[in-house]
């Protein structure tokens, strides 16, 4: 049934949550935040064009709703996929940093 959701609870938001909350003191939250922005809006133009022309579409019975001619996941996947990207990212250079 709405299975995207699921998937996005699951492997973005979690995890990305996790990570944010035990990175905190590493994390310079205003750089986080314009970053995430700059990547939403981009993001979401590249995924409106690429749906109008038909490169891909969604499942209307996998998703949440549409808002905008987007699924609502979407607009969750541009925020929360590239914080989970960036704070792996950091999770990994605290890690190797520590041990070089």
């Amino acid at each position: 049934m709405y299975e995207y959701i699921v998937l996005m609870i699951l492997f973005a938001v979690i995890p990305s949550l996790i990570l944010l909350y035990l990175l905190r003191d590493k994390i310079n939250f205003r750089s986080l935040a314009i970053s995430l922005i700059i990547l939403f809006f981009l993001g979401i133009i590249w995924d409106y064009i690429s749906v109008n022309i038909g490169i891909w579409s969604f499942s209307q019975d996998k998703i949440i709703g549409n808002l905008f001619g987007m699924p609502i996941e979407e607009y969750l996947f541009m925020i929360f996929v590239p914080l989970v990207v960036i704070t792996v990212y950091t999770a990994v250079n605290k890690i190797l940093k520590k041990n070089f």
